[in-house]
């Protein structure tokens, strides 16, 4: 599944389709830690798309809502405002991973 793809409907009239990354999000939910996701940026948002029994989930973050991305080790980390904390991807497959970095770092200074 390419969750890296959205409905051009789904964009705001005035938004623009930055780069995106799939690749293994590693979060808990129940007992399940990893999941297959993405991240697909714009220019006024960033939008993950996670795999969730073969249905696309999404959930919408302001850039205002990122406190930082990162890379560190093999991993590419997007950090929240405390409580929320930091979110994981690994093993990715589909995406640039510093023109994501590049772009998200950006929209974020």
């Amino acid at each position: 599944m390419d969750l890296t793809t959205i409905d051009e409907h789904e964009l705001y009239p005035t938004e623009k389709l930055g780069p995106a990354l799939q690749g293994t999000l590693l979060y808990k939910v129940g007992e399940q830690t990893e999941f297959e996701g993405a991240y697909i940026t714009t220019s006024e948002r960033l939008i993950m798309s996670v795999d969730m029994n073969g249905e696309p989930y999404k959930r919408v973050f302001s850039y205002q809502d990122i406190v930082s991305v990162f890379v560190e080790r093999d991993a590419l980390f997007l950090e929240f405002p405390q409580g929320m904390g930091k979110m994981a991807m690994v093993n990715i497959t589909k995406g640039d991973r510093d023109e994501f970095v590049q772009f998200v770092d950006e929209k974020l200074n």
